[in-house]
C-alpha cells in the first residue's frame, strides 16, 4: 500500500501518478509478487534499476534489509530522493543518480512530457525499434514535440553491479530481488548482471518486456545456465476495455487480483517476465 502508509510525492497529471493517487497502489500484481519472494527468503537486497519517484522501492522496499535505487533523470530523482526518506530507512539504502548501460557515457533521455515512466535513451543500444518506442506511450512516433530531451550519465552496468554485489556478500546479503525498467536498455543491463553476479547469490529479476519476439535465449546463455525464464499471468477484477476510472474503482472495492507464473522458453514475450537465478 502507498498511501495509507506514506504520503509520497507524486507528478499531478502524469500516468504512473493517477493510479496510485486514487487507488493507494502501485503495479499492485507486482507488489504481491515481490512480497512472495520476500516470503521465500529473498530479502537480503532489493535493486531498482530504474527506480523513476520510487513506487516500487517505498512501497516494498520496507521488506528488504537493503534497497538500491538506479535513476538517471534528475527531475525524477530529486523526487525520489524525498520520497525514499519519508518510507525508508536512511541507513538502508541508497540512490544512484544515473543508468545502467554497456559502457560509461553521457546520452539524451527522451522522457514522455505525459509519462515521466516511459523514458527511454534513442540510441544503438536499445532493443526496441522507434515504432515500439512511440506506440508504447500512445504515440504514433518519435516526434520531438511529444518529449522533454534531459542529458543523463549512464555507466557500465558490470562495474557498478560488481561493486554492489560484493558489498552485499561481504553483509552476508546473498538473496535478494532485482527489479528493470529501462525501455529497451533491458538486455545491456541482464547481461550485465549475469557478468557481474557471483556464484554464492541468488536472486529474483522482474523485468518488463513490450517486444513480443524478446530473446529470451540470449540472455539465459549469458547465464550460463544458472537463470530458468518465466512470465507473470494475472486475472484483474475488471475488463481490458475498462476506461482507468472504473478499472480504479473496481481495485477500490474488490482488490482480488490472481496472479501466476509459467515457466517459458518459446512465445509470446510480451509483458511481466521473471528470471529465477540460482
Amino acid at each position: 500500500m502507498i498511501s495509507k502508509n506514506c504520503n509520497l510525492f507524486l507528478r499531478n497529471n502524469d500516468l504512473i501518478s493517477a493510479y496510485p493517487a486514487t487507488s493507494g497502489l502501485w503495479e499492485p500484481h507486482l507488489a504481491a509478487l515481490i512480497k512472495s519472494f520476500v516470503d521465500n527468503g529473498y530479502n537480503d537486497f532489493f535493486i531498482d534499476i530504474g527506480a523513476n519517484i520510487g513506487l516500487t522501492s517505498c512501497q516494498n522496499g520496507q521488506d528488504f534489509k537493503y534497497v538500491h535505487m538506479f535513476e538517471p533523470n534528475p527531475l525524477c530523482c530529486s523526487i525520489l530522493e524525498v520520497n525514499a526518506a519519508i518510507t525508508l530507512d536512511e541507513s538502508c539504502f541508497k540512490i544512484h543518480p544515473y543508468g545502467l548501460g554497456e559502457a560509461d557515457k553521457t546520452v539524451l533521455l527522451s522522457v514522455p512530457k505525459h509519462n515521466w515512466g516511459g523514458a527511454f535513451i534513442n540510441d544503438s543500444e536499445n532493443s526496441y525499434t522507434s515504432k515500439v518506442l512511440a506506440n508504447k506511450d500512445g504515440f504514433k512516433d518519435c516526434r520531438s514535440g511529444n518529449y522533454l530531451d534531459v542529458e543523463i550519465k549512464i555507466k557500465n552496468t558490470s562495474n557498478e553491479l560488481k561493486m554492489i554485489f560484493k558489498e552485499l556478500s561481504e553483509k552476508g546479503l546473498k538473496k535478494g530481488v532485482i527489479k528493470i525498467d529501462v525501455e529497451g536498455y533491458e538486455p545491456t543491463v541482464l547481461k550485465g548482471i549475469a557478468n557481474s553476479l557471483p556464484n554464492n547469490m541468488k536472486v529474483f529479476i522482474i523485468f518488463e518486456s513490450w517486444d513480443s519476439n524478446f530473446n529470451i535465449d540470449k540472455i539465459l546463455n549469458a547465464f550460463e545456465g544458472r537463470a530458468i525464464a518465466s512470465k507473470l499471468f494475472q486475472n484483474y477484477p475488471y475488463e481490458k476495455n475498462w476506461n482507468v476510472f472504473l478499472k480504479t474503482a473496481s481495485l477500490v472495492f474488490n482488490r482480488t487480483i490472481l496472479t501466476r507464473l509459467e515457466t517459458v522458453t518459446t512465445g509470446d514475450f510480451l509483458g511481466d517476465i521473471v528470471l529465477k537465478v540460482d
